[in-house]
């Protein structure tokens, strides 16, 4: 039997993926959504590609997939998995790849667990996941989450985001590949003026960071 090449399955896969998503019951906040998501993690995974290397294919193929499974009882990865697997399988891709994809999309929210012996595909979509709505986007998120809710404010909105901040900051040895890291760290050097500047800008501080 003869396989599909990937490359011919990709922009087919993407037009699945967002259906999979449009049909889900995920909760979230209005001005979010999952598909943008999923189109800004398939930038930082190209972007980590080209310096870390990989299958370009393998790695495009989970990302697309990597959300589009959701339930309130088993892990989204392992759902969004068979989704993938199921798919792919049915347009002829090879099932050795298939493999190799289900597998980046079960490990991409298991950032806690050992990666050693993980492939490097598994690594890139781990932190291109990770990489997405952090720093200035942060600062977006929690400026319009706190205008819709309850006593809204440019004071509210700090202090949101110096908790998502403080967070991040935790998060930093979860990255897998130096490309990662190093996107990670310049995210946050420019998350941290940004809430320099605005804390100086409300009056709340007399110092900034250049």
């Amino acid at each position: 039997m003869g396989y599909i090449n990937l490359k011919d399955i990709i922009e087919a896969a993407s037009a699945e993926a967002k259906r999979l998503i449009s049909i889900q019951n995920r909760r979230s906040q209005p001005f979010r959504n999952r598909f943008d998501h999923t189109m800004r993690v398939l930038k930082w995974a190209h972007r980590i590609h080209k310096v870390e290397g990989g299958n370009f294919e393998i790695i495009t193929l989970a990302v697309l997939f990597h959300d589009t499974g959701w339930s309130d009882t088993v892990d989204h990865a392992l759902v969004g998995a068979e989704l993938a697997e199921k798919y792919l399988l049915e347009n002829d891709v090879d099932p050795i790849l298939v493999d190799r994809v289900i597998s980046a999309i079960r490990t991409h929210n298991k950032r806690l667990e050992p990666h050693a012996s993980l492939p490097i595909e598994n690594l890139i979509v781990m932190d291109a996941d990770l990489l997405d709505e952090l720093g200035v986007t942060t600062l977006v998120w929690d400026a319009m989450a706190t205008a819709m809710g309850d006593n809204p404010g440019y004071v509210r909105a700090l202090e949101k985001d110096l908790e998502y901040y403080e967070r991040a900051k935790g998060k930093t040895l979860q990255l897998k590949t130096d490309t990662g890291m190093k996107f990670y760290n310049e995210r946050m050097a420019i998350w941290d003026r940004c809430l320099s500047h605005l804390q100086f800008e409300l009056g709340l501080s007399d110092e900034f960071i250049n």
